[in-house]
């Protein structure tokens, strides 16, 4: 082995200097190449294809804070919607709790100290768009001034829709006990939501005779 490396040394001392500087250089780019060849390039597209991943997954993260943030929208929206349904509701009655309305109205009369001469229900108008329902009921109520003042005051301060239509004021009277009284006749319209009803389940087919 030491033979075989002096016998190399040997030969190295004949090549000249110049050619040996050559040849050194030219190993060096033999090693540059391989070593940009082997490890630069394939290093170089195995970063992009991560900073193209990197980037995917970015544009990625990006999307799914937008659509949160559409989200926590359409969940607010969704809020204001149902707060606005409950107050809706409140004013425009089902139709089951009509009733109930009509008898509170009756009651107003009551309260403010009219007498109530006339109440005739007419016949329900079902609005265009098919949602609710108008019910009309004419009234006739004598009463003081300020009687007649408290009760469509009272009746303005409902929850529920009532508007008083077609106001009439009769000629002042002398009351047995010594009160002015006027007669009023008007409307109360009041609204009904119209509910649906579920549909009727399809009974069991009957069978045909042999």
């Amino acid at each position: 082995m030491a033979q075989a490396i002096d016998k190399i040394a040997a030969v190295a001392q004949k090549i000249p200097s110049k050619t040996r500087v050559v040849g050194f250089f030219a190993f060096l780019g033999v090693l540059v190449v391989l070593f940009i060849w082997q490890v630069h390039i394939p290093k170089k597209t195995q970063i992009k294809q991560l900073e193209n991943d990197v980037a995917a997954i970015q544009t990625k993260i990006r999307e799914n804070d937008e659509k949160i943030r559409k989200l926590d929208e359409l969940k607010a929206e969704v809020k204001s919607l149902e707060q606005k349904l409950q107050l809706l509701t409140a004013q425009l009655p089902p139709e089951t709790e009509v009733s109930g309305l009509l008898r509170q109205i009756q009651n107003l009369v009551s309260q403010s100290g009219l007498s109530l001469k006339l109440w005739r229900p007419d016949k329900r108008r079902a609005h265009p768009s098919g949602l609710y329902e108008e019910i009309p009921i004419a009234m006739d109520l004598t009463g003081g001034y300020n009687d007649v003042a408290m009760f469509f005051d009272r009746v303005s301060k409902l929850t529920r829709i009532v508007n008083m239509l077609n106001l009439r004021m009769g000629s002042a009277t002398m009351s047995k006990a010594g009160n002015m009284d006027i007669k009023i006749s008007c409307t109360a319209m009041t609204f009904a939501a119209v509910e649906k009803k579920p549909d009727v389940a399809a009974g069991p087919a009957t069978k045909k005779a042999k």
